[in-house]
């Protein structure tokens, strides 16, 4: 099975000098938890989690409404093409502890894979339930 079987083709993004809380309302509308963050409309520059959004609360007192999503945006972002095994896209997963990898084709985002995604297609479960946890383990600075 590769990436574009499962995947996300919905794929609701904003520019980099959106507000956070665009960013928010997009994924309370959609149901979402990462939003990429986009330059001419496709080319992925960084993405922005709930996560994202919440720890820029705690720490930083962030105000949504007057801060640009890329002030906040996680700039290493690890993407997946659509053509790529999805046994590729899960390991990526695994070892980045990423839940949502962006599927990039050309320079361009084409669709979202996410854990979720992998969860409900046909793919092993005991492959699905090892992901969620490598992917679920803190950090060591979390951790501490």
């Amino acid at each position: 099975m590769i990436v574009q079987d499962i995947m996300s083709k919905d794929v609701y993004f904003v520019a980099p000098t959106d507000s956070v809380l665009t960013v928010a309302k997009i994924m309370k509308e959609h149901n979402i938890g990462v939003v990429p963050v986009v330059e001419n409309q496709k080319t992925v520059l960084g993405v922005i989690t709930d996560r994202d959004i919440v720890m820029g609360i705690a720490e930083d007192n962030v105000d949504l409404a007057n801060t640009e999503a890329s002030k906040i945006m996680s700039q290493s972002v690890y993407s997946v093409r659509p053509s790529a095994n999805l046994e590729d896209a899960l390991s990526l997963m695994k070892k980045r502890q990423i839940r949502r990898l962006p599927v990039i084709e050309e320079e361009k985002l084409v669709g979202i894979l996410s854990i979720g995604d992998i969860a409900i297609s046909s793919f092993s479960d005991t492959e699905i339930s090892e992901a969620i946890c490598e992917i679920s383990m803190p950090t060591r600075e979390e951790a501490e």
